[in-house]
């Protein structure tokens, strides 16, 4: 007998919709069918979009700046990511420069994420690494992490990789079955930038972190990525005409970008209220034009995948920097609204698949998570129930973070996540968090290695 029944609801796998029963037996999916099968439960659907468990590339949990923690630990975070349809996450570790460091900061971690209430998993990162790339590979491997974070800048904190580095990481990537992931921004830009002005404000972000930055090394990494034959994967484009330059460099067998919602959602007018320091993040918003380049790339298939990159901290942490730009806690929020805005944008059907695509298909596949991101027999029972009736506003106050700000306080909206399951159990059910006794469980991410385009 199935364990669980979900039924007359409208599936969308990412490449069709249609009405069909699922059914679940001890956290995996046993049957799709217009049958109706015995079940120790059934719960009603009809009218309902059901699809995969959507996965989030691209989180940041209980994150230490050293004065600051981003506002959610993975407790609060799960809870709010479930909200929001998502049942996978991956997180990161903290930067490592040596090979001694690397158990350590994976324990951690793993310590850290034990109160998570949906499934997760790591990625690797580097820091001004003295470690030999394949000895990094070879361990980030054992520890079931298939994916090792580089950032191009940062240089005055000692994070930055230098490009001879990337290229000799780059090189052994398609060998050994793993992906170089980049926060892509051209460091001498942002220093000969900073050095331009005495005194930096949150509303100078545009300007400190131009898009030419982001474009000059996304260009760069999409070159090496192609001239290695290598598998690199940009997070955060916030540049719809970065975007449109690497496509011409035709690299998509070799490259994958992401995109966060707040990149087309919102731009840069916000740094013009007084209010402008609510909204720094790095990368920061873009101008208009900039979010409809972006917003058609996301439509082109350009962008692969998208991740939210939460990383919201509390309003009085963000006050108080907000005449030093230089010691102000970067990050928003968005585990919980990702799906709902993109959807808002495009309520059709075709744009519900899109996005299953985007948010959950896509992202097992590249990150190589092999029994999430789909609705098929044998795959893990991860499924997200949206009822697209639902009319609501955006506020912290209906939201799950414990954060005490949203920067799209009052959107209004069409559409929400009812219930979510994880492995076959309710995190969510009918609007409720029912997932107390539910841990999350660490995915082990074995060699992935895409296929050729």
């Amino acid at each position: 007998m199935n364990d669980l029944g979900i039924i007359g609801g409208k599936i969308f796998d990412g490449a069709r919709s249609y009405i069909a029963n699922i059914y679940i037996r001890d956290g995996r999916i046993t049957a799709i069918t217009s049958d109706y099968l015995e079940s120790k439960e059934n719960y009603p659907a009809v009218g309902k979009y059901v699809m995969p468990g959507l996965i989030d590339p691209h989180v940041h949990f209980s994150l230490s700046l050293g004065k600051y923690r981003s506002a959610d630990d993975f407790e609060s975070g799960s809870i709010s990511a479930a909200f929001g349809g998502i049942t996978t996450y991956i997180d990161f570790l903290d930067p490592v420069t040596h090979e001694d460091e690397i158990d350590e900061k994976f324990l951690k971690r793993l310590e850290e994420a034990k109160s998570s209430h949906i499934d997760y998993s790591f990625h690797m990162t580097i820091a001004h690494p003295d470690i030999d790339p394949v000895i990094l590979a070879k361990r980030t491997l054992a520890l079931g992490i298939n994916s090792i974070k580089t950032f191009t800048t940062y240089s005055t904190s000692n994070r930055m990789t230098d490009n001879g580095y990337i290229l000799d990481l780059l090189s052994i990537t398609k060998k050994y079955g793993i992906i170089e992931t980049f926060h892509a921004e051209d460091d001498a830009i942002i220093l000969h930038r900073s050095k331009m002005k005495k005194k930096q404000l949150p509303q100078d972000l545009p300007f400190l972190h131009p898009y030419e930055s982001e474009m000059s090394a996304a260009m760069s990494i999409a070159a090496m990525a192609k001239m290695t034959n290598g598998q690199a994967y940009i997070v955060h484009n916030s540049s719809g005409i970065s975007v449109k330059m690497i496509k011409k460099l035709d690299a998509s067998a070799n490259l994958r970008l992401e995109t966060c919602p707040q990149y087309i959602c919102l731009n840069d007018d916000l740094y013009e209220r007084d209010d402008a320091y609510l909204y720094t993040l790095v990368p920061p918003l873009r101008s208009r034009l900039e979010s409809v380049y972006l917003h058609k790339a996301f439509k082109d298939g350009s962008i692969s995948t998208v991740g939210t990159d939460h990383c919201p901290f509390k309003k009085a942490e963000k006050f108080e920097n907000r005449f030093n730009y230089d010691s102000m806690p970067n990050g928003i929020g968005g585990v919980e609204t990702s799906f709902v805005l993109l959807y808002n944008m495009d309520r059709s059907e075709k744009n519900v698949n899109t996005l299953v695509n985007m948010q959950s298909v896509n992202v097992a596949e590249t990150f190589g998570l092999k029994n999430k991101g789909k609705i098929a027999i044998g795959a893990d029972a991860d499924i997200a129930i949206f009822d697209p009736s639902v009319k609501w506003t955006i506020s912290i106050s209906n939201l799950h973070t414990k954060a005490d700000y949203t920067p799209y306080e009052g959107t209004d909206v069409i559409g929400k996540f009812i219930s979510v399951i994880s492995r076959g159990r309710f995190v969510i059910k009918d609007g409720e968090f029912v997932g107390k006794r539910l841990k999350g469980k660490f995915v082990k991410r074995r060699k992935v290695f895409w296929p050729t385009r």
